[in-house]
């Protein structure tokens, strides 16, 4: 297996591998996320979770380090208002 150093170098052939190799317990977490609700769209419809979230969730798993950092979250103006 290839080391990667790159999220986006992740594709769905990779993780179906990887999970493969690491056993059954990470052959039924896939099967669980696959399974795990996601936010409805924009319209408030039901969706299936997309590679880009299922990517996101094995990263955080499998390779932390690869993972997104969360954003900082600024400050309404209210709150800033607050802080002085």
């Amino acid at each position: 297996m290839k080391e990667i150093m790159d999220i986006k170098e992740i594709n769905l052939a990779f993780i179906l591998e990887y999970v493969k190799e690491q056993g059954p317990d990470a052959i039924q977490w896939l099967k669980d996320l696959k399974n795990k609700p996601v936010p409805p769209d924009k319209n408030g419809r039901e969706r299936k979770m997309s590679f880009i979230e299922l990517r996101k969730e094995f990263v955080i798993k499998y390779f932390p380090k690869l993972a997104p950092k969360p954003k900082e979250k600024k400050l309404t103006m209210w709150e800033q208002i607050d802080a002085l």
